[in-house]
């Protein structure tokens, strides 16, 4: 075992972060770190990553808003009634204990928001954390070591330049993998985001106006350093991608916009070196679901429609989160969410993720009570009632509803039931003509 974790593995042990008080208070000397070095934690930001002023400043805000956030769900008072729960003869079913140790490997994108978010969310669950920190000449994981270990109890954090073992963590660990090798493309936080769009499909009757617009858009961004020093070697890149089946439509500003007849899933970067958007035409909704579930399971989808076709969208693309009608600028700073739970656009990792279910039960459940005296019981007559009796209450006719939406199957449905039903109207109605005809040609001749 490494000797720099006996610390941590001791205080997990000992429950050192199960108090809420310790949590709360740690938090807030968290709070007060980050907002005494706000000068120092964005200049960081900005020399390591080469973006901008105001990115470096939401990136900073969004961290200290995520602090907040954990800090306002310690409630002191409903943390002692969950408590002493049993000894008031109640159930405690959403009980849950930290899971002890939380071993985090951080992402190279927006590294400090990442990293904090993940410690705070995890201090905030009662943990222990251990941090995987290369050694590294940038000015963010010093910055981020330093931060960490002079305002929280350094027996509950811990740093390695190299992996750790399952045998140096203990048996009472979980690692999170911020993963950053999911492709991305986007002019903002460096085109890195995991959350930011690959892929722009855009209904082929006003695909020239909305190239226009993102060109426009795109103009807005200033260049980077490094999109400046690599214009050198832009000509060559836009020529390679054009003999690819890709016609490079801008590459103004910040991002570049590339234009595509056909899709093919192995044009979009596994690990974009720039901010690129690729832009192709549908023709309609089920084109649209077919090109997104082509490319694979999506990490994200913003849907731009009615409301009536952005639920059809929305309900056969496959993504793990939907926008409609927005994007959600602050989903486009940090790591991916944890498959496990629904996307929380303001926090990042909800401390379910840090805590495993341990609840507690005082009061038998009716059930139990039914399988008790069905299991006493020595008479077989008693026994067929009471089974009688149980099934009975098991069947529960489901009623359809009268009202409610149409939405685009039953739409379908109703379309071809009527035209079904006026082919069989009209022939209905020439039998009833015919008939009629007959009867009275009849009693013509009668």
């Amino acid at each position: 075992m490494a000797a720099s974790l006996q610390a941590v593995r001791e205080a997990a042990l000992d429950g050192r972060m199960h108090n809420i008080l310790t949590r709360r208070t740690q938090l807030e000397a968290l709070q007060q770190a980050l907002l005494d070095k706000a000068d120092t934690i964005q200049g960081a930001i900005r020399a390591d990553t080469d973006c901008a002023a105001p990115e470096a400043a939401v990136e900073y805000l969004l961290t200290l808003n995520t602090l907040k956030e954990y800090h306002q769900s310690l409630n002191i008072d409903g943390a002692h009634q969950d408590e002493y729960a049993i000894a008031r003869g109640e159930d405690a079913a959403s009980r849950r204990e930290p899971v002890g140790i939380v071993y985090i490997v951080p992402t190279s994108y927006t590294v400090f928001y990442s990293v904090l978010v993940a410690v705070a969310g995890a201090l905030t669950a009662g943990n222990c954390t251990v941090i995987e920190l290369p050694i590294s000449t940038q000015a963010l994981p010093v910055l981020i070591k330093n931060l960490l270990e002079s305002s929280l109890d350094r027996s509950t954090i811990a740093f390695v330049p190299t992996p750790a073992t399952n045998e140096d963590l203990g048996p009472q660990h979980m690692r999170l993998h911020q993963d950053d090798h999911l492709p991305a493309a986007q002019f903002s936080f460096g085109g890195r985001s995991p959350y930011a769009p690959d892929i722009v499909l855009v209904n082929e009757y006003i695909k020239e106006q909305f190239l226009i617009a993102l060109v426009r858009a795109s103009v807005s961004f200033p260049p980077s350093a490094s999109a400046i020093q690599g214009d050198e070697r832009r000509p060559e890149k836009d020529h390679q991608e054009e003999r690819g089946g890709l016609r490079v439509v801008s590459s103004l500003g910040r991002g570049k916009i590339v234009e595509a007849d056909q899709l093919d899933p192995k044009t979009l970067p596994d690990k974009p070196t720039d901010a690129r958007l690729l832009v192709h035409t549908v023709r309609s909704l089920d084109h649209a679901i077919d090109l997104s579930n082509m490319v694979g399971n999506l990490q994200g989808a913003y849907v731009f429609a009615h409301e009536k076709s952005a639920k059809y969208l929305t309900q056969f693309i496959n993504a793990h989160v939907s926008f409609v009608n927005h994007i959600p600028v602050e989903v486009l700073v940090g790591p991916t969410a944890p498959k496990q739970v629904a996307l929380d656009r303001s926090v990042r990792y909800p401390t379910t993720v840090f805590s495993v279910p341990r609840p507690h039960y005082i009061r038998p459940t009716r059930l139990s009570q039914s399988v008790t005296d069905i299991l006493s019981t020595k008479s077989a007559s008693a026994l067929q009632n009471m089974l009688v009796l149980q099934s009975s209450q098991l069947v529960c006719r489901t009623r359809r509803p009268l009202g409610g939406g149409v939405g685009f199957f039953e739409q379908g449905i109703l379309t071809g039931l009527g035209l079904f039903s006026i082919s069989i109207l009209a022939g209905v109605s020439s039998l009833g003509y015919w008939a009629w005809t007959m009867v009275e040609k009849h009693e013509f001749r009668m």
